[in-house]
């Protein structure tokens, strides 16, 4: 999520390079500054309220020790902590929608990306090897996977439909083999092997970029809203 404070900072910048993903994107800009700015004129005047109830509390405590009437001081004190619940509910609310906005706005591209239409416009930035000379045609993977009898398509599609492929015999052993290669290669090099829930919280994909985005790309269990 784009951070709030370096936006504050440098709106244009950021207007400047988003614009090279989609033209949209700068409205939105002005759009999350708006909201930032309202939100934090409420609280604002939330904390000068706060201030203020504070000292009349004080100047109540003051006149009842003396034997004073507080009468009016108490009901500008209610008055006052109405006023405050309604701010609120108005930065909760402003908070919400500026956190849902910013949640749906793209990283900017790094300056050293160039601009560009398409694949086309891609820069090489290294090569490594040569593509490899063969005698014959060569074919392509799926091919040869249904040959050997590793890739099983058709009842990939009757068990999940179009473009899933059911592993079978050697390639899955394969493909067990390269998931347990990874692992004991990386815990050699000190991280720690950890098997997480296959079900989480809401929080946790917002946190990994995954929600709001593409929610209706996860699979969601509605009862406990894990996904």
């Amino acid at each position: 999520m784009i951070d709030i404070h370096k936006l504050r900072r440098d709106p244009e910048d950021y207007k400047k390079r988003l614009s090279l993903r989609d033209k949209t994107l700068p409205a939105l800009i002005d759009k999350v500054l708006a909201l930032d700015e309202e939100k934090r004129r409420v609280q604002s005047q939330a904390e000068e309220l706060r201030s203020r109830r504070n000292a009349l509390s004080k100047e109540i405590g003051s006149l009842k020790r003396s034997g004073g009437d507080t009468k009016a001081l108490e009901e500008e004190v209610r008055a006052i902590k109405e006023r405050i619940d309604r701010l609120e509910e108005d930065r909760e609310r402003l908070e919400g929608e500026l956190q849902t906005l910013l949640l749906s706005i793209p990283n900017p591209p790094h300056p050293s990306v160039p601009p560009g239409e398409d694949e086309e416009d891609n820069v090489e930035i290294r090569r490594w090897g040569e593509p490899r000379e063969f005698t014959f045609d060569p074919k392509p993977h799926y091919e040869m996977g249904e040959k050997l009898g590793i890739l099983d398509f058709e009842r990939g599609v009757k068990l999940a439909g179009s473009r899933f492929t059911a592993v079978m015999g050697k390639g899955a052993i394969l493909e067990r083999a390269l998931i347990n290669f990874m692992l004991d290669l990386h815990r050699k090099k000190g991280y720690r092997e950890v098997i997480p829930p296959h079900l989480v919280k809401p929080e946790i994909l917002t946190g990994t970029g995954q929600l709001p985005k593409f929610e209706e790309d996860l699979y969601r269990c509605e009862r406990d809203e894990l996904y």
